[in-house]
């Protein structure tokens, strides 16, 4: 299974309103824990129904793992299409205290690209680690694909395949060929 990779590709518009809906739910969260809770969300989503909420692509950093597009979203210096920022800020208002960036929602609009399942899945991943201590939250995103990503070096694009080894050895191949038929990229 970690012989293959399997690349997503960002719903841009999945990935803001995942941030909205986050910020939504807890105003003023930070960056950190918006990528956490996204991890979370996407793994345990694609697990259950053969695909992430955002299908972003997550790097192996040194406090876990980091989603590199919504990071960029987040980064006031980013080099994302206007489209996508200015859409990005008119859902999003970003305060900053130090280093940490507390994000707020300020559209109150019809979150139409989110599912019913995806938002299930960021409001449980947001209640089960939307205030977990970082020290907690850092040692449990260190998991098999962090790891895998981590031991290439530091930075790596982790490998959502990974993520399939939770489930038991009969429903992987099931996985698999599901993703295969959604013709999701898979590299061997």
């Amino acid at each position: 299974m970690n012989q293959q990779r399997i690349r997503f590709r960002i719903n841009w518009d999945k990935a803001i309103e995942a941030v909205d809906f986050l910020a939504r739910h807890q105003n003023g969260i930070t960056q950190y824990y918006v990528g956490k809770v996204c991890y979370f969300a996407d793994k345990e989503h694609m697990l259950d129904y053969g695909r992430p909420v955002t299908g972003d692509r997550y790097i192996a950093m040194e406090y876990g793992p980091v989603p590199s597009s919504i990071r960029d979203l987040l980064n006031e210096h980013s080099d994302l299409p206007d489209e996508v920022l200015d859409n990005f800020h008119s859902h999003i208002q970003i305060k900053k205290h130090g280093k940490k960036q507390h994000i707020n929602s300020i559209s109150n609009g019809e979150l139409r690209h989110l599912s019913g399942s995806d938002k299930d899945y960021l409001l449980t991943a947001l209640n089960k680690y939307g205030k977990m201590p970082f020290s907690e939250l850092t040692r449990i995103s260190h998991d098999e694909a962090w790891e895998e990503a981590w031991e290439i070096s530091e930075a790596s694009v982790m490998n959502p395949a990974t993520w399939l080894n939770e489930l038991p050895e009969e429903d992987r191949e099931t996985a698999i060929a599901s993703l295969t038929d959604r013709r999701v990229r898979i590299v061997v």
